[in-house]
Protein backbone atom coordinates (compact mmCIF):
# COMPACT_ATOMS: atom_id res chain seq x y z
CA UNK A 1 0.00 0.00 0.00
CA UNK A 2 1.73 3.32 -0.99
CA UNK A 3 1.52 6.62 0.91
CA UNK A 4 1.27 9.59 -0.55
CA UNK A 5 0.76 13.41 0.53
CA UNK A 6 -1.12 16.34 -0.85
CA UNK A 7 0.36 19.25 -1.58
CA UNK A 8 -0.90 22.57 -1.52
CA UNK A 9 1.46 25.12 -2.58
CA UNK A 10 5.15 25.06 -4.33
CA UNK A 11 7.51 24.57 -1.09
CA UNK A 12 5.28 21.50 -0.04
CA UNK A 13 5.87 19.89 -4.06
CA UNK A 14 9.15 21.11 -3.54
CA UNK A 15 9.47 19.28 -0.82
CA UNK A 16 7.44 15.97 -1.88
CA UNK A 17 9.66 15.71 -5.34
CA UNK A 18 12.79 15.33 -3.13
CA UNK A 19 11.45 12.43 -1.06
CA UNK A 20 10.71 10.96 -5.03
CA UNK A 21 7.01 9.75 -3.94
CA UNK A 22 5.18 7.39 -5.86
CA UNK A 23 2.74 9.80 -6.02
CA UNK A 24 1.38 13.49 -5.34
CA UNK A 25 -2.00 13.95 -4.55
CA UNK A 26 -3.71 17.83 -5.39
CA UNK A 27 -6.41 17.96 -3.17
CA UNK A 28 -9.91 19.40 -4.34
CA UNK A 29 -9.25 22.32 -2.00
CA UNK A 30 -7.02 23.58 -4.52
CA UNK A 31 -9.24 23.09 -7.09
CA UNK A 32 -9.48 27.13 -7.74
CA UNK A 33 -6.12 27.32 -8.08
CA UNK A 34 -5.37 26.70 -12.31
CA UNK A 35 -2.65 29.09 -12.14
CA UNK A 36 -0.96 26.77 -9.37
CA UNK A 37 -2.35 23.75 -10.44
CA UNK A 38 -0.82 24.20 -14.32
CA UNK A 39 2.43 25.03 -12.49
CA UNK A 40 3.02 21.63 -10.88
CA UNK A 41 2.19 20.23 -14.22
CA UNK A 42 5.64 22.00 -14.93
CA UNK A 43 7.65 21.06 -12.09
CA UNK A 44 6.48 17.26 -11.32
CA UNK A 45 6.00 14.64 -14.37
CA UNK A 46 5.11 11.74 -12.00
CA UNK A 47 1.84 10.11 -11.17
CA UNK A 48 -0.96 12.09 -9.79
CA UNK A 49 -3.79 11.53 -7.30
CA UNK A 50 -6.32 14.04 -7.77
CA UNK A 51 -9.22 14.70 -5.75
CA UNK A 52 -12.54 16.22 -7.10
CA UNK A 53 -14.94 16.95 -4.29
CA UNK A 54 -16.35 20.74 -4.37
CA UNK A 55 -15.78 20.32 -8.24
CA UNK A 56 -17.50 19.58 -11.36
CA UNK A 57 -17.04 18.51 -15.12
CA UNK A 58 -15.61 20.94 -16.09
CA UNK A 59 -12.78 20.93 -13.57
CA UNK A 60 -12.37 17.15 -14.77
CA UNK A 61 -11.51 18.66 -17.88
CA UNK A 62 -9.06 20.74 -16.94
CA UNK A 63 -7.30 18.48 -14.74
CA UNK A 64 -7.27 15.66 -18.05
CA UNK A 65 -5.90 18.91 -20.18
CA UNK A 66 -3.57 20.04 -17.93
CA UNK A 67 -1.91 16.65 -16.14
CA UNK A 68 -2.39 14.28 -19.32
CA UNK A 69 -1.12 16.08 -22.38
CA UNK A 70 2.07 15.19 -23.66
CA UNK A 71 3.14 13.54 -20.35
CA UNK A 72 3.26 9.74 -19.81
CA UNK A 73 1.77 8.84 -16.60
CA UNK A 74 -0.93 7.96 -14.38
CA UNK A 75 -3.87 10.10 -12.95
CA UNK A 76 -5.71 8.80 -10.50
CA UNK A 77 -9.07 10.77 -10.43
CA UNK A 78 -10.58 9.99 -6.90
CA UNK A 79 -14.12 11.28 -6.28
CA UNK A 80 -14.84 12.69 -2.98
CA UNK A 81 -17.81 14.13 -0.75
CA UNK A 82 -16.47 16.71 0.70
CA UNK A 83 -17.63 16.52 4.38
CA UNK A 84 -16.95 14.84 7.88
CA UNK A 85 -17.78 11.82 7.64
CA UNK A 86 -20.33 11.64 4.75
CA UNK A 87 -23.15 10.09 5.46
CA UNK A 88 -23.99 7.05 2.70
CA UNK A 89 -26.88 8.57 1.27
CA UNK A 90 -24.74 11.37 0.04
CA UNK A 91 -21.47 9.44 -1.47
CA UNK A 92 -22.57 9.56 -4.70
CA UNK A 93 -20.89 6.28 -5.80
CA UNK A 94 -21.83 6.91 -9.35
CA UNK A 95 -19.59 9.60 -10.30
CA UNK A 96 -17.07 6.68 -9.61
CA UNK A 97 -18.87 4.43 -12.81
CA UNK A 98 -18.38 8.03 -14.71
CA UNK A 99 -14.23 8.28 -14.12
CA UNK A 100 -14.38 4.70 -15.06
CA UNK A 101 -15.56 5.23 -18.33
CA UNK A 102 -13.15 8.08 -18.98
CA UNK A 103 -10.72 5.55 -18.31
CA UNK A 104 -12.50 3.14 -21.30
CA UNK A 105 -10.84 5.98 -23.33
CA UNK A 106 -8.07 6.96 -21.95
CA UNK A 107 -6.24 4.48 -20.00
CA UNK A 108 -3.80 6.69 -18.10
CA UNK A 109 -6.97 7.80 -16.24
CA UNK A 110 -7.07 4.79 -12.86
CA UNK A 111 -10.72 5.79 -11.21
CA UNK A 112 -10.97 5.69 -7.83
CA UNK A 113 -12.77 7.21 -4.13
CA UNK A 114 -11.46 9.44 -1.37
CA UNK A 115 -13.50 7.52 1.29
CA UNK A 116 -14.27 9.84 4.02
CA UNK A 117 -17.55 7.67 5.30
CA UNK A 118 -17.09 6.09 8.64
CA UNK A 119 -17.83 2.04 7.46
CA UNK A 120 -17.15 -0.14 4.95
CA UNK A 121 -19.80 -0.12 2.68
CA UNK A 122 -18.80 3.18 0.44
CA UNK A 123 -15.97 1.98 -0.76
CA UNK A 124 -16.90 -1.33 -1.82
CA UNK A 125 -19.37 -0.20 -3.77
CA UNK A 126 -17.07 2.14 -5.14
CA UNK A 127 -14.87 -0.75 -6.22
CA UNK A 128 -18.28 -2.29 -7.35
CA UNK A 129 -18.34 0.67 -9.79
CA UNK A 130 -15.00 1.05 -11.27
CA UNK A 131 -12.64 2.05 -8.26
CA UNK A 132 -9.17 1.22 -8.29
CA UNK A 133 -7.92 3.07 -5.98
CA UNK A 134 -9.38 3.89 -2.24
CA UNK A 135 -7.74 6.80 -0.18
CA UNK A 136 -8.56 6.69 3.61
CA UNK A 137 -7.59 8.91 6.01
CA UNK A 138 -5.04 7.17 8.94
CA UNK A 139 -3.75 7.82 12.27
CA UNK A 140 -1.64 6.69 15.04
CA UNK A 141 -3.60 6.70 18.20
CA UNK A 142 -6.97 8.67 19.54
CA UNK A 143 -5.96 11.98 18.04
CA UNK A 144 -9.43 13.66 18.92
CA UNK A 145 -8.46 16.88 17.91
CA UNK A 146 -8.12 16.21 13.73
CA UNK A 147 -10.69 17.02 11.97
CA UNK A 148 -11.49 13.94 10.44
CA UNK A 149 -10.95 11.74 13.23
CA UNK A 150 -13.99 9.77 13.29
CA UNK A 151 -13.26 8.92 9.52
CA UNK A 152 -9.35 7.88 9.81
CA UNK A 153 -8.29 4.75 10.75
CA UNK A 154 -6.15 3.91 13.56
CA UNK A 155 -3.10 2.50 12.63
CA UNK A 156 -2.30 1.28 16.34
CA UNK A 157 -5.60 -0.32 16.72
CA UNK A 158 -5.98 -2.78 13.79
CA UNK A 159 -8.94 -1.18 11.81
CA UNK A 160 -6.96 -0.06 8.69
CA UNK A 161 -5.96 -4.24 8.59
CA UNK A 162 -9.60 -5.08 9.16
CA UNK A 163 -11.02 -2.19 6.02
CA UNK A 164 -7.90 -3.71 3.64
CA UNK A 165 -9.24 -6.74 4.63
CA UNK A 166 -12.74 -6.33 4.33
CA UNK A 167 -12.36 -3.86 0.78
CA UNK A 168 -10.68 -6.57 -1.01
Amino acid sequence: IPWFASVLDKTSLEQMIELDPVLVKLPSTISRKADYLTSVNKFYKGDLVVSTGYTDDTYVRFIQETFLKGIDRNLWLLHATSSYPTPEAEAQVAVVRGYNKLSENNPSIIPGYSSHDMDDLIPMLSVSAGARMIEKHVKLGDAEWIHFDEVALDLESGRFKEFVDTSQ
